[in-house]
């Protein structure tokens, strides 16, 4: 049984985004609202991939979730920091998006879709790992959003920014499979790099 995407985007926009408002100033709560549109553009640019939307749509919003455990308002930000919440924010994001599917309102999905759901969210952020389409278009989806300048303020000074661009560039850009990303991650990169120079970094 399908569910109307809209009314799953409700559910879990009332059920996640009041925890990411609180972590790294609003930036997560932003950046997952991000994360979901580009993902939808990329699912409408390639039907060719077959992709579960409604799984990739859940994991999109709950990628980041387990930050909201880790980082508080008003905390400085570098890339050494969030580098090293990796590991515990993917952990701790399973675990969060494992016990919301367990209500009743996910009853429309399998249990093979609620497995994916959780493995997504579980290994999102492992650049080296991550192999199959839908964790590289999930990936895609949130590499663009980081990227973007354009919703929200950057959290990372120039020289993290810097590191954060070099990674960027090194492990993730090459990975992205689809011709739409790709295309957009060089508009976003140009654009990113613009904004840097502007605040004189």
């Amino acid at each position: 049984m399908n569910l109307d995407l809209s009314n799953l985007e409700t559910y879990l926009e009332e059920k996640i985004l009041p925890d990411l408002e609180k972590s790294r100033g609003g930036f997560d709560k932003i950046h997952t609202q991000e994360v979901v549109v580009w993902l939808k553009q990329i699912i409408v640019h390639n039907p060719e991939l077959k992709l579960d939307e409604e799984v990739l749509i859940i994991a999109a919003y709950a990628h980041d979730w387990g930050y909201s455990d880790i980082f508080k308002e008003g905390q400085v930000m570098n890339f050494e920091i969030i580098e090293k919440a990796k590991k515990s924010h993917m952990e701790l994001g399973a675990k969060k998006i494992e016990e919301l599917l367990c209500d009743d309102f996910f009853s429309f999905l399998t249990d093979v879709q609620k497995s994916r759901c959780i493995h997504l969210v579980a290994v999102h952020d492992k650049k080296f790992e991550i192999k199959d389409i839908d964790e590289l278009v999930l990936m895609e989806a949130d590499m663009l959003s980081a990227l973007d300048v354009n919703s929200s303020k950057p959290v990372l000074d120039a020289k993290s920014n810097k590191k954060f661009m070099e990674a960027m560039l090194a492990t993730r850009v090459p990975k992205f499979i689809t011709s739409f990303s790709k295309n957009e991650a060089k508009k976003l990169i140009q654009k990113r790099e613009n904004y840097f120079l502007s605040i004189g970094n």
